[in-house]
Parts: structure tokens; C-alpha cells; sequence
């Protein structure tokens, strides 16, 4: 039997992995799941010519240009014959979710590029939309090598926003950009979490601190 203080201290344990693991808004995009996240704004009539959908490594449109791992991903891409090449062509948000003060929070996502071209032409843009418009990240390029994951501070508030994920290409070139793990929580959620990256996986692996506690107290308690 536990003595009453470790049986406290276990419970305080898991309070913490709860609230780790309950995320103010996440999305893997497994099992067909978009988890709300939808094309186009809610605010903007017209929609984007060209949507997000969910693929796998095996579904891509283009498969020389990837990504080549991960399960599921948020999937988008332009052939090099698209005639509207100037316009962005892309666009997605994420449902309404609460932000608060006092504790910043952050959004981490994955994200994934690569096109036939050579200027840096294909750029992503996040940003806010609802009770305050903000870009939180921007970045021009046409590979970036693999999959890369950000984790950016949203602006302080206390109101109710949507993240806006916005793609294009700005020359007639083929190109590919998905996304993955999009995460908004505290911001020291994501500085107590250890990820580990694996070259068949984008998903992420994580080990939280108070969990290897636990498994360690109920070791030595044996």
C-alpha cells in the first residue's frame, strides 16, 4: 500500500501530464481527422483555388518532390502551369479557441517544402484572425530539407482567435507543402516536453518529466 504523501504526490503527478497533454488545440492529422481546420476564411467569400487535403507519403500529387515520411499530413500543391501564380493560392484556419492572460502561449507546428524552383519562391505565412490580426511567421524558400518544426509566441490577449495558414507559390514552378502537429498551448508546455524526431515519422514522441517520476517512484516502491 502507498502511504498517503505518495499517494498526493502520484495524483499531483498526473494533474501535470493532464494538463500537458490537454492542449488548447491540436491536430496530427490521423485517422482522416482535420479536427475543424478548414479551407479558405470565414471572412473572405471567396475561396482559395486550390484546397488542403489529408495525404500520406504514398498520396502525394507530386512523389519526387514529398515529403517522404510521416503518416498523415495536411497536403498542399500547384502544378507549374497554374495561371494564377501571383495570387496566393492556399489557405487554411483553425476553429476559434480561447486565449487568455496572464501565461503566454505559443502555437508549434511542422511544416514542409519543397519545389522545382530557385528563387524562393514558395512562402508560408501564420497568422491570427478574430479579435486581433497578427502575422506570427513568415518564410520564403523552396526546400526546406525535410521537415522543420516552430514554435511561435501568439500576441497577448484575452479574446477568442483562429490560426490562418496561407501558401504560395510566386512562379510558375511545380511545388508541395504540407503541414503537421499543429499544437497551441502554454508556451512552457513546450520547453518541459523532450521531442524526438525519427526519419519514417513526422509525428512527434514525447517524454514528459513527471511522467519518467511516477514510472521511477513505482520502481522503487516495489
Amino acid at each position: 500500500m502507498f502511504s498517503p504523501v505518495t499517494c498526493v504526490f502520484i495524483t499531483w503527478c498526473f494533474l501535470v501530464i493532464l494538463r500537458l497533454e490537454a492542449h488548447i488545440f491540436s491536430c496530427y492529422f490521423e485517422s482522416n481527422s482535420t479536427c475543424g481546420i478548414e479551407n479558405g476564411s470565414p471572412v473572405d467569400p471567396q475561396p482559395p483555388p486550390i484546397n488542403f487535403t489529408i495525404r500520406s507519403p504514398q498520396t502525394v500529387t507530386y512523389q519526387d518532390l514529398g515529403p517522404f515520411s510521416g503518416h498523415s499530413f495536411f497536403y498542399w500543391s500547384r502544378p507549374d502551369d497554374f495561371p494564377h501564380a501571383e495570387e496566393f493560392n492556399g489557405r487554411v484556419h483553425t476553429p476559434k479557441f480561447n486565449q487568455t492572460d496572464g501565461e503566454k502561449m505559443c502555437v508549434q507546428f511542422m511544416y514542409y517544402i519543397k519545389s522545382t524552383g530557385t528563387d524562393n519562391g514558395t512562402w508560408l505565412d501564420v497568422s491570427t484572425g478574430g479579435c486581433y490580426a497578427a502575422s506570427l511567421f513568415f518564410i520564403e524558400q523552396d526546400d526546406s530539407n525535410g521537415w522543420q518544426t516552430i514554435t511561435v509566441p501568439l500576441h497577448e490577449g484575452n479574446c477568442s482567435i483562429s490560426l490562418y495558414f496561407t501558401v504560395n507559390q510566386r512562379t510558375p514552378v511545380r511545388v508541395a507543402l504540407a503541414l503537421d502537429d499543429i499544437v497551441v498551448d502554454w508556451c512552457d508546455t513546450f520547453m518541459k516536453t523532450t521531442t524526438v524526431h525519427t526519419l519514417g515519422n513526422s509525428s512527434q514522441l514525447a517524454f514528459n518529466t513527471p511522467l519518467l517520476i511516477i514510472v521511477l517512484i513505482l520502481i522503487f516502491l516495489k
